[in-house]
Order: C-alpha cells, then sequence, then structure tokens
C-alpha cells in the first residue's frame, strides 16, 4: 500500500530552502497561483473564507492573483459574492476585479434591491418538421401510365 505524500510540508520545505530548488520558481509561482485561484472557485467556499485569504496573502499579492483571473472568472465571484450588485453582471473586467478585492478587504455586499438575474433568451421556435408522409412523393396519384425512363439499349458483355 502506498503512502500519501503530504504536499503541505513538501511546500514548506520549498519555502524555507528556495536556494535547494532553484529550477522551479516560475512553476513555483504558477502552481501558487493556480491552488489560490482553485480555493476562490470552490462552490462552498463564503465570503469570510475569501476574506481570510485576503487576509494571509496581503493586499498586494491577493491582487496579483485575482489580476490573472479571466473576466468570466471575475464576473462569477462578483455574482456570487455580491449577488444584489446592480452592475455584477455588466460591468467591465476591471471593475469587476477591484470589486473582488474591495469584498475582500471589507466592504459589505450590497445590500438593496433584489438578486440580479439575467434574462434568459428564448429560443426561436422551431419550424415544424416535414414529414415524409406529407411530401409531393407520397401524395402523388397513379394514373395508370409508367412514367419511368426506359432502360438504355447498350452493347452487352460477353459473358451474359
Amino acid at each position: 500500500m502506498p503512502l500519501d505524500v503530504d504536499g503541505l510540508a513538501i511546500l514548506k520545505a520549498i519555502l524555507a530552502a528556495p536556494d535547494a530548488f532553484p529550477d522551479i520558481g516560475g512553476e513555483a509561482d504558477r502552481a501558487a497561483r493556480m491552488l489560490v485561484i482553485r480555493q476562490l472557485k470552490a462552490k462552498t467556499f463564503p465570503l469570510s473564507g475569501l476574506r481570510r485569504v485576503y487576509e494571509v496573502l496581503g493586499h498586494e499579492v491577493f491582487t496579483l492573483v485575482v489580476d490573472d483571473l479571466t473576466e468570466a472568472e471575475t464576473r462569477n465571484f462578483v455574482v456570487r459574492f455580491d449577488p444584489r450588485h446592480p452592475d455584477g453582471r455588466t460591468a467591465p473586467p476591471h471593475w469587476l476585479r477591484r470589486q473582488i478585492v474591495a469584498l475582500a478587504g471589507g466592504a459589505e455586499p450590497h445590500a438593496g434591491g433584489e438578486v440580479a438575474r439575467t434574462p434568459r433568451l428564448s429560443l426561436p421556435a422551431a419550424a415544424p418538421a416535414v414529414r415524409a408522409i406529407g411530401s409531393p412523393a407520397f401524395t402523388a396519384r397513379w394514373d395508370g401510365k409508367d412514367h419511368d425512363p426506359r432502360p438504355r439499349k447498350g452493347k452487352r458483355k460477353a459473358g451474359d
């Protein structure tokens, strides 16, 4: 039975002696940023958790992590942590990033109004399907005559 490795212990060891790991500096940066973003994306992560991460990382580092988010991710965070804000669904990305940092820094979510919902676009009504029974070929009537072209007379092969 293989033993599980304590990832946090390894990360602490790397942080304690970065000179022993000189070639992984860039990868460590990306991994740390990815871990923070993954924690923020957790469905059950509350606003108090966001504030705790902000407190642990500090303003500058937290802002740099938030600057690395995509527009969709920032919009999802604002909608999740401040659902009643009227600009949460329509604001530009730079405003959304500032709002996340402000909420993490202690600003209270917008209290007034209802939860902003984007109206769902209704799909256009589909055209009725054309059924084979209703097509012209099935509605034709037999007039007693054969309208197919006559077979061509051609040379026959010697084997026929």
